[in-house]
């Protein structure tokens, strides 16, 4: 195995902070050095929980922003923009320069990007054990279940984040997972 062809990340390896309505949970920042304050990043994951009623997002001047709830209902209100009701494991994406604000406790899913960097997030559901191939920057969170990569478990509340040309991986039955699959 080759450790540069994918991270495991474990939920002790998350960096948590405070937030006026909750607290985030940093996955993944990309390129690694990146610091999610001072804004020097192309790509940051994290989950968030909203634990007040209300709240008003933190203008991130020219961030990308997709979240997908995954526990509870909020509502987004973009001043200007466009509103959603969004119910678990649905997602909304928005500009970072856009006035946010929601109704709403919930624990939530979160992709930034800057720049010319992109990425897609997906919901996976799988019933039956499956193969399944992970391309270059491909990040994966477990929701439920575990897969297995190179013979090593990846479980519930862990991530994988894929920097070789392509992985193949199993999906254990009753698995879901969140696929963030990024172009930089």
């Amino acid at each position: 195995m080759d450790p540069k062809e994918y991270c495991i990340i474990k939920k002790s390896d998350w960096i948590i902070t405070s937030w006026s309505g909750g607290t985030t949970s940093q996955l993944f920042i990309y390129p690694a050095e990146s610091d999610f304050k001072t804004g020097n990043y192309q790509l940051r994951i994290s989950i968030a929980s909203v634990e007040v009623e209300t709240s008003t997002f933190t203008p991130l001047k020219d961030v990308n922003r997709t979240l997908l709830v995954l526990e509870g209902n909020l509502s987004l209100f973009h001043k200007n923009q466009h509103s959603s009701v969004l119910k678990q494991y649905d997602q909304d994406s928005f500009s970072g320069n856009w006035q946010t604000s929601s109704i709403g406790k919930v624990l939530d899913f979160n992709v930034m990007t800057k720049g010319n960097t992109k990425s897609e997030v997906r919901m996976i559901n799988v019933s039956e054990e499956t193969n399944f191939t992970c391309l270059k920057y491909d990040f994966i969170h477990v929701l439920e279940g575990h897969l297995t990569i190179d013979d090593v478990t990846v479980n519930r509340k862990e991530s994988v984040q894929i920097s070789a040309k392509s992985k193949k991986l199993v999906l254990s039955q009753e698995s879901r997972i969140v696929l963030v699959r990024t172009t930089f």
